[in-house]
């Protein structure tokens, strides 16, 4: 016991080196439960995001049980289908219907305007997760679709080349808060 209340308050450099490691877990932890670090991952959020950037996402489990994202919000959310975490912008929220005319995203019958959205919305490149296959499809065209609760529409600032589409609210990691 007293060679254990040495090293916390005595005066050497091993206790020093013990309180400060001691702070600096005591300062640091708390922050990454509600932070975490991501790698954004393709071209999908360019230009607000880069292909290999580091950013901060705030978790999803700090804001409470009934919360939702507000529209432009950039999330991390977890697919299914593709079994990848992803980073996209929330569109669409609970109960608003999106359409897709000529390329132009439309909510609740007007024309989604934002500074962030690069292009026209076309998806290219999907692979087929059953078969590795890749084909090459466009979408000018969706029609009008109502965001079921508890769901939000996202797609990447990239419009010409974004995974999109509709994602439960339980399956968002966390809001990404450093841009």
């Amino acid at each position: 016991m007293k060679a254990l209340k040495g090293l916390f308050l005595g005066k050497t450099w091993k206790g020093s080196l013990v309180r400060i490691l001691l702070i600096l877990t005591l300062a640091t932890v708390p922050f990454w439960y509600h932070y975490r670090t991501v790698w954004v991952d393709g071209i999908s959020m360019e230009p607000t995001y880069d292909n290999g950037q580091w950013t901060l996402m705030q978790r999803s489990r700090s804001f409470g049980e009934d919360w939702t994202p507000e529209r432009f919000d950039v999330i991390i959310v977890w697919s299914d289908k593709h079994k990848i975490k992803l980073c996209k912008r929330v569109i669409g929220l609970p109960g608003e219907t999106v359409k897709v005319v000529e390329g132009r995203i439309f909510v609740d019958g007007s024309e989604l305007s934002d500074s962030f959205g690069k292009g026209n919305m076309v998806y290219r490149n999907f692979i087929d997760p059953n078969t590795d296959k890749s084909w090459f499809k466009e979408y000018e065209n969706i029609p009008p679709v109502v965001i079921a609760p508890n769901t939000v529409w996202v797609i990447g600032d990239n419009r010409e080349d974004s995974l999109f589409g509709h994602f439960p609210i339980k399956d968002i990691h966390g809001k990404v808060v450093l841009y």
